[in-house]
């Protein structure tokens, strides 16, 4: 399988040599809300085309503690052996699910993913999102496992994962539980996962990883954020470290957030076996947030519990959680 950096700067050569992009539409000021979250760039309304990169991609400073390197790919750590595969009635597309149905009555949470870079090709995660399945879930991601020329996802793109399993063509890998529903990505894919939550009621949950907004004058669309945010961030070295410290206390008073970094840098650890420290921290987040798990929530928020995310050398905020 072809190898693809994971880092926001991912893929840029090839997309570079691209038209630049259209401005955006909307005037960025208090109170006038763009109806939909769709930009005219990829990565959507919370996002900014690559011609404004420079200006944001140093903006990291310290050398990362964390180097993870690349690890084993399985089929997860969970007790469903997940797999990474295309689904015709999902073009452009690749499905992370279990490789068989489980049992019973347990249902699946479903989450929309984006790439690093808005990349089309999914390679990048899959240790990441194998392992996430294999807990019990079903992901859409935009792109195939082989990657997609130098094209980028946009929100429809993410979208389109989201009108697929409503129109019910992703109860094939199981009991999909649509009340339970994620947008999340890495770098600009996190954008794009906030921006296609924007606006729509169908999302429960956003994942940001690795990514906050860039602009200042962007950050009053933090207002219309209905639903929980969490923040995966890869610490001050990270071009998402002062975007989410500065997003973090924007989000609407009294919604749930929470705000975790671990000293990786922009690149995470999503390429080691079963995506490291972020497969860990992304399993017992959704464990918590979808199915109630005492103890997942205890890894996330109580620094004293056997596993927590500050025993792995995670900082952790949060408010507002019942």
């Amino acid at each position: 399988m072809k190898t693809v950096s994971i880092t926001l700067l991912a893929g840029l050569a090839a997309v570079q040599a691209a038209p630049s992009p259209a401005v955006q539409t909307f005037t960025p000021s208090p109170g006038n809300f763009p109806a939909k979250g769709d930009g005219d760039y990829a990565g959507g309304i919370f996002s900014i085309p690559l011609s404004q990169l420079g200006q944001y991609a140093g903006s990291g400073t310290g050398t990362p503690t964390e180097n993870p390197g690349s690890g084993q790919k399985t089929s997860g750590s969970g007790p469903y052996p997940a797999q990474m595969i295309t689904d015709s009635s999902l073009p452009g597309h690749t499905i992370i699910a279990p490789k068989t149905p489980p049992g019973g009555n347990l249902s699946m949470p479903f989450i929309a993913w984006g790439n690093g870079a808005c990349t089309l090709s999914t390679a990048p995660y899959q240790n990441f999102l194998v392992e996430i399945a294999s807990h019990g879930y079903v992901i859409a991601a935009d792109g195939l496992p082989s990657g997609g020329g130098a094209s980028q996802s946009k929100v429809q793109d993410m979208r389109d994962s989201l009108e697929w399993a409503f129109a019910g063509k992703a109860a094939k890998y199981g009991n999909i539980d649509l009340t339970k529903v994620a947008t999340a990505g890495h770098s600009c894919g996190g954008q794009e996962a906030m921006s296609v939550a924007y606006h729509d009621e169908r999302v429960k949950r956003i994942m940001m990883f690795n990514i906050a907004i860039f602009q200042d004058d962007r950050r009053y669309l933090l207002q219309e954020i209905k639903v929980p945010v969490a923040y995966f961030i890869g610490g001050k070295s990270d071009m998402g470290y002062q975007g989410s410290s500065r997003d973090y206390p924007l989000l609407p008073s009294g919604l749930p957030k929470l705000l975790a970094n671990l000293d990786t840098g922009h690149g995470g650890t999503y390429s080691a076996t079963n995506g490291g420290k972020f497969g860990k921290a992304a399993v017992n987040y959704l464990e918590w947030q979808f199915r109630d798990n005492a103890t997942a929530k205890a890894v996330i928020l109580d620094p004293n519990s056997a596993n927590s995310l500050v025993k792995d050398k995670w900082t952790v905020q949060s408010a507002n959680w019942s």
